[in-house]
């Protein structure tokens, strides 16, 4: 009797416990990942932003220089357009019309200049000196801003959008993403292109898309 109920105990697992340890097993496993996945997301997004302000204030630092040296004028001239404050909403929801912060920069016209890796590709190989198009104009500018106050300039190798107003020389806001393959403000998403109107933080981690900026 003692050495039957000794091979009794000595039984395996059998084929319904295997297989409930490697069902809890595969659980485990996929939420770990998705954990690590979500920490990896969050850290990218972390970084976009960290970027965002190191080029907010290498941007104003230069922005300064320009308006004691009498150079926002050709400043002025190089950037793409007017960014129409109505359309665009801020961190907190509200439409940057209507915000009462950043009111000195917004008093006057606040103009963009955008970039991508390739435009800067392209300024790194000094194919826009000396050509006096808008488009060329306005990425010179852009790389040329942070070209004294930058150290580490591979940051500049992403996607880049500066708001200022010429008339202060005052940045107002700065945009980043290593993740898009362009920043716009009129076309929808697709393939990489992101619309930068709205600077809400669920929108902004969505698609990786730092910000910085007096709103």
């Amino acid at each position: 009797m003692r050495n039957k109920k000794r091979e009794s105990g000595n039984k395996g697992f059998t084929l319904v416990e295997m297989l409930v340890s490697f069902v809890i097993l595969m659980i485990l496993a996929s939420l770990s990942v998705a954990g690590v996945l979500a920490y990896q997301d969050y850290a990218d997004y972390k970084r976009q932003n960290s970027y965002a302000q190191t080029l907010f204030l290498a941007a104003q630092t230069k922005l300064t220089s320009y308006s004691v040296r009498g150079q926002m004028d050709g400043l002025a001239e190089a950037a793409s357009d007017t960014v129409e404050l109505g359309t665009i909403l801020t961190p907190d929801g509200s439409s940057a019309a209507e915000s009462k912060k950043g009111a000195a920069v917004k008093s006057g016209n606040v103009c963009y200049l955008l970039g991508n890796r390739e435009s800067y590709q392209k300024y790194c190989a000094g194919e826009y000196q000396g050509k006096t198009d808008k488009e060329s104009m306005g990425y010179q500018a852009l790389y040329d801003i942070f070209d004294e106050f930058l150290f580490d300039k591979s940051v500049l190798n992403a996607c880049i959008a500066i708001e200022f107003n010429p008339e202060c020389a005052q940045v107002y806001s700065v945009l980043y993403s290593d993740k898009c393959s362009e920043f716009t403000y009129f076309a929808k998403n697709r393939n990489g292109r992101v619309n930068i109107q709205n600077r809400q933080e669920d929108y902004r981690s969505e698609y990786m898309i730092g910000y910085y900026g007096l709103d």
